[in-house]
């Protein structure tokens, strides 16, 4: 199932189209544009994204997030273009090894 989500979430990044995703544990989906996916410094597997809505804290706003990729459910790919925000660094320390990124 990871393997599935990863081409999904691969695709729509090559294609710049937000993603419909849900997350375990979460009541709602968040909307996102799928920049990437890494593994971190303590060997997690990250989903990098830029969200635009959906689930998050109660003061949270659109944004960054780096979400784990074995938490994550489901993908949708929408019809909705993205443009890769300019702050974004694959080349930030916080990123180990990248499996791919935009």
């Amino acid at each position: 199932m990871i393997e599935a989500i990863t081409q999904q979430l691969f695709e729509a990044s090559q294609s710049r189209l937000a993603c419909r995703i849900q997350m375990r544990g979460e009541p709602l989906s968040r909307v996102i544009h799928p920049y990437g996916i890494c593994s971190t410094s303590t060997d997690k597997i990250m989903l990098v994204c830029w969200q635009s809505l959906g689930f998050t804290s109660a003061t949270g706003k659109p944004g960054y997030r780096n979400l784990s990729l074995m938490d994550c459910e489901s993908v949708e790919i929408l019809d909705q273009h993205f443009t890769v925000d300019a702050g974004f660094n694959p080349d930030d320390k916080q990123y180990c090894d990248w499996v791919y990124h935009v």
